[in-house]
């Protein structure tokens, strides 16, 4: 007897079972959305490369600015028994050294150029840039940096314009932030000599 209550009881589980179907598994959730990366914050630091110029690149890569200045311009720099240049367009160029994220007593460079020679000089790109030129020819491309009675003139060669926007921007920090007026009264202010941005 107890082996047929059994047996019914296993049929109705069976066929209780039978009637209904299995509840459908729940579908996969949705795949997350991929969302691009912002591009990196440039005020946040880091080594990100802002500058396309081929010069500023060279420039940091070699860790040295090599600057052209006029020999026959004593006024606005010399250079001591020491070989030391000294002088506004000397205190000028280590300004710019400074903001390219050079060491300004060590890693910059100063070629004396007499003016026959200061038009190859920036041609041939034996220096980076050159202080008291002249933008005379096409292939150059000249910013001021100093008014006193004529206008002075930084000079590079035209073929990278990413650098003379760069050299732009760091000469007007150079005024906003005051170094410039303390070159101007550390070297031409004690020879008598007005000059402005």
């Amino acid at each position: 007897m107890r082996k047929r209550l059994l047996a019914v009881a296993v049929l109705a589980v069976v066929l209780t079972g039978c009637g209904q179907s299995e509840p459908a598994a729940p579908p996969p959730p949705p795949a997350p959305e991929e969302v691009p990366a912002p591009p990196p914050d440039p005020s946040a630091g880091g080594d990100v490369e802002l500058s396309s110029s081929p010069t500023l690149g060279a420039i940091k890569q070699r860790r040295k600015l090599i600057v052209g200045v006029r020999a026959d311009q004593p006024t606005f720099v010399t250079r001591d028994p020491g070989g030391e240049y000294r002088g506004f367009d000397a205190d000028i160029a280590r300004e710019l050294a400074k903001r390219i994220g050079l060491d300004p007593t060590t890693q910059v460079q100063f070629r004396r150029l007499p003016p026959t020679l200061v038009r190859d000089a920036i041609g041939t790109g034996s220096v980076d840039l050159m202080l008291g030129g002249t933008a005379d020819v096409p292939q150059f491309t000249a910013m001021p940096y100093a008014v006193t009675d004529a206008e002075r003139n930084l000079v590079i060669k035209a073929d990278d314009p990413q650098l003379a926007e760069e050299l732009r921007a760091m000469l007007d920090a150079a005024v906003a932030d005051g170094s410039w007026q303390r070159v101007h009264d550390q070297n031409l202010a004690p020879q008598g000599i007005s000059a402005h941005p």
